[in-house]
């Protein structure tokens, strides 16, 4: 049965769901027809060896560039989820759900929402990751009240490593080094609401918004097999 209001909205769905084609999008949260294919969970084991060896530093023993404050393991292992946001057409009412990577806590009291990525350093990664990390700060400082929170969020942004080269350790052992880059990701929350209304008011129509011109998928979809 096709899913209707509130949406449940994942904000790692946003840039690589949304914003790569509507109509795949629709299908997985309306359906539950989700693209064949899953995150290498190498990633994954990245991402949890990251936090542990962060978590309790101050940013001063990273790097220069981010801002000051300390690494703290914060609501990383829960489920966030924010209040409902609720616009005129209640067809559009929606939530956020997902979970965080990591937080500082920053000097002056305030906190910061910080994604670890293992890529290649490049400037576009702040445009790729901007809906996700606001739909984070959202759900964190609009929490449901049986939810984790955290407020202020007055920063954001990711913390990039890029293999470089490999070191043998012991007869079984090698390290890989990694460069490292902090990006910093401006904060917009009027700009992020506009995107959700915009998503959810796509989702709200009754049928599927046109496949994007080049997603692979829906090319494969529409093959004619003889």
């Amino acid at each position: 049965m096709s899913k209707s209001a509130p949406w449940k909205l994942s904000p790692s769905k946003f840039h690589f769901g949304f914003d790569n084609c509507q109509r795949c999008y629709c299908l997985d949260i309306k359906d539950g027809i989700t693209q064949p294919g899953s995150f290498p969970g190498v990633f994954s084991k990245f991402d949890s060896i990251h936090k542990n060896f962060f978590t309790g530093q101050h940013t001063s023993e990273v790097l220069k560039d981010i801002p000051a404050g300390t690494f703290i393991k914060g609501p990383g292992d829960k489920f966030l989820e924010s209040k409902l946001i609720e616009f005129d057409d209640p067809n559009m009412n929606c939530f956020i759900s997902g979970k965080g990577d990591a937080f500082l806590e920053l000097d002056d009291g305030s906190y910061a929402i910080i994604d670890f990525k293992t890529s290649k350093i490049k400037d576009s990664l702040v445009w790729s990751y901007s809906t996700q990390l606001h739909a984070y700060k959202y759900a964190l400082e609009n929490n449901r009240p049986d939810k984790p929170g955290l407020a202020p969020i007055t920063r954001m942004g990711l913390l990039v490593f890029e293999p470089a080269s490999m070191t043998k350790s012991s007869n079984d052992t090698y390290n890989i080094l990694h460069n490292a880059k902090w990006f910093e990701v401006p904060i917009d929350d009027q700009k992020f609401l506009r995107y959700v209304e915009k998503v959810v008011s796509i989702l709200a129509q009754p049928g599927l918004p046109d496949s994007s011109s080049n997603c692979n998928f829906c090319k494969y979809r529409n093959l004619n097999i003889s």
